[in-house]
């Protein structure tokens, strides 16, 4: 029979207090899951600080907790241990499931690498989805908001068309700039390239910078080493730990 896995150490320190400065506080975050075979621990006591308008890439090699921890940071799945602290608010320990819900929906924008676009939907009408989820800005302010971000990410001329008739990269633009649509002070992107060509590449990370000079915190996942020479801030994962927290 094989040994059973370690339990992590509960730290009974009280961390300090989130600074004004940072955008996500980790404290001990840990993630248990259990299996028919016991308990594998996938992160192992993370202590993470992301400032306010940094451009941060988060690398790791595939089963390295990475997703893990998007998955703790986006609210999607619950630490076993530990505390999240998002723009000076403990998103497990203050809220309820359906607050986090509402949370999420005005203070983080999530883009996918799959997009996620309703296909039944013109781009106006899937940029306003989020309006509409989150109850941000009045019913009839919420078209011209939308239209705001096409223009932001250069689809205004497209704002009428279905998903499927504009590329893949236009296809991703739409799709932050939903993100974007309730004003969230963070955005996380995963793998927000991994089905593009390199110049719709290009188009992405040159927004996601634009959005850091304009004091939005941006986290994106990838595994591009083209992509974290833009960003301003590495950190790396491995085996559950940080290994790696670079800046520029």
């Amino acid at each position: 029979m094989s040994p059973s896995l370690p339990k992590p150490v509960m730290n009974t320190i009280q961390p300090p207090m989130s600074t004004p400065e940072a955008m996500i506080d980790m404290y001990g975050i840990v993630k248990t899951f259990k299996n028919a075979v016991g308990e594998v621990t996938v992160l192992k006591g993370i202590n993470l600080t992301i400032y306010r308008g940094e451009f941060v890439s988060l690398v790791g090699k595939s089963g390295s907790g990475k997703s893990t921890l998007l998955n703790m940071i986006t609210g999607i799945d619950h630490p076993t241990q530990g505390r999240m602290v998002i723009g000076g608010t403990d998103i497990y320990t203050d809220m309820t499931e359906s607050q986090r819900s509402r949370w999420r929906g005005r203070n983080l924008g999530i883009v996918f690498q799959f997009f996620q676009l309703l296909p039944m939907l013109t781009l106006l009408e899937n940029v306003m989805l989020s309006m509409d989820f989150a109850d941000m800005y009045e019913f009839e302010e919420r078209p011209q908001r939308a239209l705001e971000m096409l223009k932001l990410v250069g689809l205004e001329t497209f704002a009428n068309k279905l998903p499927a008739l504009v590329s893949t990269g236009q296809q991703q633009l739409a799709a932050i700039a939903r993100a974007l649509a309730c004003d969230p002070p963070l955005l996380v992107a995963d793998e927000p390239t991994g089905n593009l060509d390199s110049r719709s590449a290009n188009t992405i990370i040159d927004l996601f910078e634009e959005l850091s000079r304009r004091g939005k915190t941006v986290l994106m996942v990838t595994h591009d080493p083209s992509l974290t020479s833009r960003t301003t801030r590495n950190i790396t994962i491995a085996d559950g730990l940080i290994v790696g927290d670079s800046r520029k």
